[in-house]
């Protein structure tokens, strides 16, 4: 099963983002793939607000583990550098509408 990194906006507004990004998790397993999504998880243990770096550096670290990247809407600062990572290490970024 391919691993798919989910790059997604999440800090302006984290419920909505939330859901978003379950609802995309949730198409690409029913799809057979991986779906990576640290906004679903790395909330629970590392609080943005002041641990930022920290939360980055995660992600970072987790896009290193996925075969792709869907990047999902108009990037934001942290998306962007998932992709710049993602493109660094040779992963393949697919650019996705964001979903509402």
């Amino acid at each position: 099963m391919q691993a798919v990194y989910v790059s997604h906006a999440y800090s302006l507004d984290c419920d909505s983002n939330r859901r978003r990004v379950l609802r995309i998790c949730r198409r690409l397993i029913s799809e057979g793939r991986v779906p990576i999504a640290p906004q679903v998880y790395i909330p629970a243990f590392v609080d943005e607000a002041t641990e930022r770096d920290l939360a980055l550096r995660l992600c970072l670290r987790l896009v290193a583990l996925s075969d792709e990247v869907y990047a999902y809407g108009e990037p934001t600062e942290g998306m962007r550098l998932e992709i710049a990572e993602a493109e660094r290490l040779g992963i393949p970024v697919v650019y996705l509408e964001r979903e509402e």
